[in-house]
């Protein structure tokens, strides 16, 4: 297996030592703050390209090692759920114990009064990214909606719309039948429809696009904010967590001082999203869900099991639509919802893809991934500090392209509904790593927060705001031979 990679030159970056939640850890593990480390993210932007930098990632991602020591050798329909390879001792254990909550389809009397799903795997089918509903249909299975009034508490969290809460839930027991029933619920259903929009390409060709439109059977009130989403890929979330606050804030300075000093040729601005951490009761940087609205894979796993299925945890004790936590106690103990934790944190990410035989994939592919200034926001290359704990997930080189940061997307994908920090223009930016198999693993090639675009090609198209300037260098100049290289790149990571 490769040994980690050190980068020699100016682009280096010194991580700080901060502390991580002591919820991360399994409970028989001893919580302590991360090592300082020399980080590498890699980040190749037009105007100074170096050639050992893109050396450096190209060697990376011809290892195949996208996830590191964790990286596995699967394409097919369960790349996503497998352990990962370097997974021993008591962690292995728990990811086994966490795997069988994660797949479990919980009793309806626990999922009552009302929910969206009755297991985390009906979202994310096999680890995978959930699906958008087809024209006409309702938002049931996959896609949820996240609800908000104006204005936040004092934690910085939206405040709810009466009658609905937060997110929507539509599934619900029939009160004759005493069936699950997704119809005639108390907060309704949303029904999705989509206008075509043509796009023209420099060659002359053209890519049609769908702008999604929604319709509540029960109205909201009026000034209600509205969030589409659907579920992403869990294999990886552990790496991610791991990468360390510093090297994220490092990423952020680097990006603003660049825009400074030239915001024609570098308009990405990332900014860190802080959010509130019901651990420790504070403030603390986000790094998980569409705007980087959740600071941990603990509390992103407990809000989903909360808000998605009604189940109840330590961490968020009461039920959608009540008040307060209910005399018989919260559905998953502590253990239970750690134990989930675990597997997610150790689920290995597939290798990437075309390392031998025709590497000119990758090569070639790269070189126009860092003339459209993909890597601005889509980071190639990073190195994970020390997640207590994990020692799985913990000093590893990764190739996520990811910066985590929240940027500017641009009106034509708002959802104008804020998040803590994030706007409604702002998106975390998306990881790619194991994009090209969402085909094998979810039935689909479904991409964006809320499904819309139908391929990659699509989902660089509707990109504007910061990235405005690479979609306008992948719409009108590239030409097709171009396009289709660097959609194999992306296809292979």
């Amino acid at each position: 297996m490769p040994q980690p990679l050190t980068l020699l030159n100016e682009r280096r970056f010194l991580g700080t030592g901060l502390l991580l939640s002591a919820a991360l850890a399994l409970s028989s593990c001893e919580t302590s703050e991360q090592q300082e480390e020399t980080i590498q993210p890699i980040a190749i932007h037009q105007n100074n390209w170096n050639d050992t930098d893109e050396q450096l990632v190209l060697h990376t991602l011809q290892s195949g090692q996208a996830g590191g020591a964790t990286t596995v050798l699967n394409a097919g329909f369960d790349a996503f759920n497998q352990p990962a390879t370097n997974l021993t001792g008591s962690n292995a254990s728990a990811h086994q114990a966490g795997k069988q909550t994660f797949d479990l389809t919980f009793d309806l009397a626990l999922l009552d009064p009302i929910w969206i799903q009755d297991a985390c795997s009906d979202c994310h089918v096999g680890g995978g990214r959930s699906r958008a509903p087809r024209v006409g249909t309702n938002n049931v299975p996959q896609l949820l909606f996240r609800l908000s009034m104006p204005g936040q508490n004092e934690q910085g969290e939206n405040n709810p719309v009466p009658g609905f809460g937060n997110q929507l839930q539509p599934v619900h027991i029939d009160p004759v039948t005493k069936q699950r029933v997704t119809t005639n619920g108390p907060e309704g259903q949303v029904t999705t429809t989509y206008v075509e929009e043509t796009r023209k390409l420099k060659d002359g060709g053209s890519v049609s696009l769908r702008r999604p439109s929604y319709t509540f059977s029960k109205p909201l009130p009026a000034g209600a904010e509205v969030s589409p989403r659907i579920g992403s890929n869990v294999a990886g979330l552990g790496l991610l967590e791991a990468v360390s606050e510093g090297t994220i804030l490092n990423m952020a300075a680097r990006q603003r001082q660049a825009n400074a000093e030239d915001p024609k040729q570098n308009p990405a601005t990332g900014r860190v999203n802080m959010v509130w951490d019901y651990t420790t009761n504070s403030r603390r940087l986000g790094r998980f869900g569409w705007k980087a609205g959740q600071p941990s894979v603990q509390q992103q796993n407990a809000g989903a099991f909360n808000g998605d299925m009604a189940i109840t945890t330590p961490l968020f004790p009461i039920e959608p639509g009540e008040t307060a936590p209910r005399a018989s106690g919260v559905d998953l103990s502590t253990a239970e919802l750690t134990a989930v934790t675990a597997f997610i944190n150790t689920l290995g990410v597939p290798a990437v893809r075309n390392t031998s035989g025709n590497q000119k994939i990758l090569k070639e592919g790269l070189t126009l991934f860092l003339k459209a200034q993909c890597d601005a926001c889509h980071v190639p290359r990073l190195q994970t500090g020390n997640l207590p704990g994990f020692p799985e997930v913990s000093n590893q080189v990764i190739t996520p392209f990811t910066d985590l940061l929240l940027h500017d997307m641009g009106p034509d994908l708002a959802d104008n509904r804020p998040e803590f920090n994030a706007n409604g223009q702002e998106w975390r930016t998306a990881p790619l790593w194991g994009l090209g198999l969402s085909q094998a693993t979810s039935g689909h090639t479904l991409l964006l927060h809320d499904g819309r675009a139908r391929n990659v090609t699509e989902a660089i198209l509707w990109h504007g705001g910061e990235a405005q300037r690479s979609r306008k260098f992948f719409q009108e100049e590239m030409s097709a031979q171009e396009r289709e290289q660097l959609l194999a790149f992306i296809n292979s990571l």
